[in-house]
């Protein structure tokens, strides 16, 4: 079985229109899927058309931040489906557009190339044509420079320069999959990130602490209608940002080179 959690911040708009990024309302998409929905503004709109389509629903704990969420949703799906080991997981944002299909072959790809964790490749509009930076090399103490004179601390992949299947430093949480059992080896998500770099933190302690990298499959295809919006340096998500960057440079030179894991999974 394939388990999809979508996180919820006021998307229930986007979500029922667009049939929870494509999951819903077609043909395939009830065939090896299932959807779990984590509200963290709660919606009655949401609720009902969860509960009406068969997807498992969830409003408790609102105010969570994004790793927590879903690692409140891994320990849901535990509870009430319980993991086998041939079960994948898959983080996927309320802004992606996919066809079931291509869920599919990404988890078949990855279980026949041994790969327990892998992303796709996002365009960021629905034609196809403009590609989402959703693939970096790893932030290190360089990065810091490139903050002032950048805005940017983690380096983009050219998606032109790739054609097949290859190891990538980090991806983006708008979608990311994993091995069931794997995302249970990681603890999940840190949830000492509030919002940003828990992505990249997961995927560094796979590389890092349990020798299993990233996967991408740039014929693999898939849209994140995100917004792409300049960060205020004033901006509370700015604050998060920075502090999120720090405490993964840290970790990065001072905890996890020592083969050491801080964070602890969470339990509901």
């Amino acid at each position: 079985m394939i388990h999809v959690a979508i996180v919820s911040h006021g998307h229930e708009e986007l979500l029922i229109s667009s049939g929870l990024g494509g999951l819903c309302g077609q043909p395939d998409a009830g065939n090896g899927i299932k959807v779990w929905v984590k509200d963290n503004k709660p919606s009655d709109k949401l609720k009902t058309y969860c509960l009406q389509h068969g997807v498992y629903y969830s409003d408790a704990l609102p105010g969570l931040g994004f790793g927590h969420n879903n690692n409140f949703l891994y320990e849901q799906i535990k509870k009430e489906s319980n993991f086998s080991s041939a079960d994948s997981f898959v983080v996927m944002n309320p802004d992606i557009s996919i066809a079931p299909k291509t869920i599919h072959a990404l988890i078949e790809q990855m279980k026949n190339d041994r790969y327990p964790m892998a992303t796709l490749n996002l365009y960021r509009d629905r034609e196809q044509k403009e590609f989402d930076a959703n693939i970096r090399h790893f932030p290190n103490l360089l990065s810091v420079v490139k903050i002032a004179l950048l805005r940017s601390v983690a380096v983009p992949y050219d998606k032109n320069t790739i054609q097949d299947p290859c190891h990538v430093d980090w991806a983006s949480g708008a979608f990311l999959a994993f091995d069931a059992m794997h995302y249970s080896a990681l603890q999940g998500f840190d949830p000492h990130y509030f919002m940003y770099f828990e992505d990249v933190d997961i995927c560094y302690r796979s590389q890092q602490l349990l020798g299993k990298g990233l996967r991408y499959y740039p014929s693999l295809k898939a849209t994140h209608a995100a917004a792409h919006k300049n960060r205020n340096l004033a901006s509370q998500h700015a604050v998060w940002f920075l502090h999120s960057f720090v405490k993964f440079l840290f970790r990065r030179y001072f905890v996890y080179k020592r083969g050491k894991v801080v964070m602890r999974p969470y339990k509901s």
